[in-house]
């Protein structure tokens, strides 16, 4: 057998031995499959049947107004949050009086109250909205309003298929890695049911964790023919030793993905109605979704 015979062999009982052997894949359940389908969210006109809550986190919204308009009215439950309000606010002031009038209120509005102003918040309060103070600084204003959705479904018996908070992607470094960080703590300190789906959407985009195992992802119409189509597969916390994918346009066979060796952004779809990967560890996959944009 040639040397590179050999570090071929190594390699694949290298990377046997983190699939077998990775807690994190024990912990999320890997042995699953899970499947995603994020078109009951993003089309203009939403699945009645999903059940999702919405969540305004403090960011403009940037998204397409007839879309925003739509999956919020849809949702089985709306949360602002903390400076998420002001901006939902700001978004419900330009809508045309004919649309305001048929738009819901929020059911919630949360956080430290440290980026609302008090008009805004009193505005929400008169109208019967419940509001939660949540002082609690060991964790951001996004991972408390997860917590509250949690206690909502319980006190109201009701189970959610997604949670789907509203941000951006840009702006502050830390506070994008903040909203990565509690889509962690849901799995790791179950925030939520196991059943319940969580995403991050931003702008044009769409992010959630694949924990370890075999996830197949449908990817709407939409999106894998659209001439500035994108998606990207990236380690977050720790490196990925084993990645298959298929689907996509620059596949991974057995390969790592880990920062400093290979993160697989700025890839693309190969025309194939799914995307399906197998994962040793947790990681991030966000795509566009061009319906979204404003």
């Amino acid at each position: 057998m040639t040397t590179n015979g050999i570090l071929k062999e190594v390699k694949k009982l290298f990377n046997v031995f983190y699939i077998q052997s990775s807690p994190c894949r024990e912990m999320c359940n890997a042995v699953k499959c899970w499947k995603w389908d994020i078109s009951q969210l993003i089309s203009r006109q939403p699945d009645p049947v999903a059940k999702y809550a919405v969540l305004v986190l403090n960011r403009t919204i940037s998204q397409n107004q007839d879309f925003i308009k739509n999956f919020w009215n849809n949702a089985l439950l709306r949360v602002t949050v903390d400076g998420g309000t002001i901006h939902w606010n700001t978004f419900f002031n330009k809508l045309p009086s004919a649309d305001q009038e048929v738009m819901k209120l929020p059911e919630l509005v949360t956080g430290d109250f440290d980026s609302i102003t008090e008009d805004v918040l009193q505005k929400f309060k008169k109208k019967g909205c419940k509001i939660c103070h949540t002082p609690n600084q060991d964790h951001t204003d996004f991972t408390k309003a997860v917590m509250e959705v949690n206690k909502y479904c319980k006190t109201n018996n009701t189970e959610l298929d997604h949670v789907v908070a509203i941000c951006q992607s840009s702006g502050r470094v830390d506070q994008i890695l903040g909203n990565i960080q509690t889509l962690f703590l849901v799995k790791e300190n179950h925030l939520l049911n196991s059943n319940t789906k969580v995403y991050i959407l931003s702008d044009d985009s769409i992010s959630w964790l694949l924990c370890p195992g075999d996830h197949v992802i449908s990817i709407p119409e939409e999106t894998r023919k659209h001439k500035k189509a994108w998606c990207s597969l990236v380690p977050i916390g720790e490196a990925c030793m084993n990645v298959t994918t298929s689907g996509l346009k620059w596949n991974l066979d057995h390969e790592p993905l880990q920062y400093g060796v290979l993160v697989s952004t700025s890839n693309t779809f190969d025309g194939s109605e799914q995307v399906k990967i197998k994962c040793s560890h947790t990681l991030l996959w966000s795509m566009r979704i061009p319906s979204v944009a404003g």
